[in-house]
């Protein structure tokens, strides 16, 4: 027998589940029972013990075979609305389908995904307190890879402070208190192993530091590990992988998430 629940049930139904992390953690504080699904079998599952008033479907969803998804879930779950991730569209439209609420692309920012399940679900999501923006320090001397993961962490929701300067980049610790520290291993002038070192000893280890490198070598970890690194990310790596990393070392995750996340890294 499906479960139904006072508060309102949002099923996330996507192959993809990294990039909405911190909408789903926002949609618990706000009082709604969130499930999560990578593919159609464990949609089905999930739904048959808790009915979901909204579903984030993605259209490419693991499982899908040749079927409609919109219709398939539609008729399976008449009550619930859907928000259609579009893997080929470029802009957000109206549903066209009874249920259907809207359909596009994946939003660029969680406010945005977080204003559709907003209209979806409306006042039965409640007021929550703001979050704490986390605090990232990024260093490298690239200055086209800086900015690419800069703006990467900003669309996030963190703060983020970049330097191509290893040595500016030490001085400006104490009053930015970063949570986490991005370096990359080969910089001229001070290196990101030396940087590590001093990063550490001036916050007395309270600050992470993941080093990103190019170099993918056993070598190039050892000295990383060595160092103080926390972890590891190849600068060749899918940008999923640093927000991962920094999520689950400096976001505001709820107990679930933070589980789900350890096991994935």
């Amino acid at each position: 027998m499906v479960a139904r629940h006072p508060v309102p049930v949002v099923l996330f139904a996507d192959r993809e589940l990294s990039w909405s992390r911190s909408v789903r953690g926002e949609l618990r504080r706000r009082g709604a029972l969130v499930l999560m699904a990578g593919t159609v079998d464990e949609a089905f599952h999930q739904a048959a013990l808790s009915s979901p008033d909204l579903i984030i479907l993605d259209d490419d969803l693991e499982g899908r075979g040749e079927r409609d998804l919109p219709a398939l879930f539609l008729s399976a779950m008449p009550h619930a609305r859907i928000i259609l991730l579009q893997s080929r569209s470029s802009d957000w439209k109206p549903g066209t389908l009874p249920g259907l609420f809207a359909s596009g692309p994946r939003p660029s920012t969680p406010e945005a995904l977080i204003g559709l399940a907003q209209g979806a679900l409306g006042s039965r999501l409640r007021n929550a307190p703001k979050t704490r923006q986390g605090t990232v320090l990024c260093v490298d001397d690239d200055p086209d890879f800086l900015r690419s993961v800069a703006r990467l962490l900003s669309r996030r929701g963190y703060k983020v402070s970049a330097f191509e300067d290893a040595g500016r980049a030490l001085e400006a610790i104490p009053w930015l208190k970063p949570d986490v520290a991005l370096v990359d291993i080969m910089m001229p002038g001070m290196g990101g192993l030396d940087l590590a070192e001093k990063i550490r000893e001036k916050s007395n280890g309270r600050i992470p530091v993941v080093f990103l490198t190019a170099l993918d070598t056993d070598e190039a970890y050892y000295e990383g590990h060595q160092h103080g690194a926390s972890y590891m990310v190849e600068k060749t790596a899918a940008p999923q992988k640093v927000l991962d990393v920094v999520d689950y070392l400096a976001g505001d995750l709820d107990p679930q998430e933070r589980e789900a996340l350890k096991s994935k890294l």
